[in-house]
């Protein structure tokens, strides 16, 4: 199958040195997202067996509507330039999750199956004093409530979805089919999340409700 990762430029030395590229730790930001990342990272571990010594993957996507990835909008690049690369991998070395459901993860909130189950759990929450979407926070002095809340992040891994992202463990030089070097500062690449002109971004939490039936 064929994905679609972003990358800064400087890692072209190490891809093609070594052959290979693998997620540098030391790049990720674990006090704002080490929780979520180890929940990926473990899930990953039961379907893929991850290399030695590495501990996160490298994201990349999978599907975005009718394409692979978002187009690049206007604004100004929030980082140095970066590069687009364009690989292959079989399909069973790809961790695919829905990315509308893993901005529940990253807010710690109950990923429902239906408008029903959504209903149905808001209730509880009222029923013994908590507010729906209160945050990890506020769940932790009720236990059941955060089990109950990571036992849905299961369905977070599915193809089910037009909006879907991928992990693997290493991009093989070999199994590289394009680079493109994304220069324009008048441009961003590979996200959807930026900021609109009514100083919001995309709510895919919202949207994600939208489509409950």
């Amino acid at each position: 199958m064929e994905l679609i990762t972003f990358q800064p430029e400087s890692i072209l030395k190490e891809l093609v040195e070594q052959g290979y590229l693998e997620c540098n730790p030391q790049y990720v930001d674990t006090e704002k997202y080490g929780r979520v990342y180890d929940w990926i990272a473990g899930h990953m571990r039961r379907q893929i067996e991850a290399p030695t010594g590495v501990q996160y993957p490298l994201w990349c996507w999978v599907r975005f509507k009718n394409s692979i990835c978002p187009p690049r909008h206007r604004g100004q690049a929030k980082s140095k330039p970066g590069i687009r690369i364009t690989f292959t991998k079989p399909p069973e070395d790809v961790f695919i999750t829905d990315y509308r459901r893993y901005s529940f993860l990253l807010n710690y909130r109950y990923i429902p199956e239906s408008l029903k189950d959504k209903l149905q759990f808001e209730e509880k929450l009222g029923q013994i004093g908590l507010e729906k979407n209160a945050g990890r926070q506020s769940y932790g002095n009720c236990p059941e409530i955060c089990r109950e809340i990571e036992r849905s992040f299961e369905r977070c891994i599915t193809s089910d979805s037009d909006v879907l992202q991928g992990c693997v463990w290493r991009i093989c030089l070999s199994e590289v089919k394009a680079i493109e070097f994304l220069r324009d500062p008048g441009f961003q690449y590979g996200t959807f999340n930026y900021l609109r002109k009514n100083g919001r971004r995309f709510d895919w939490i919202g949207d994600f409700y939208k489509k409950l039936q």
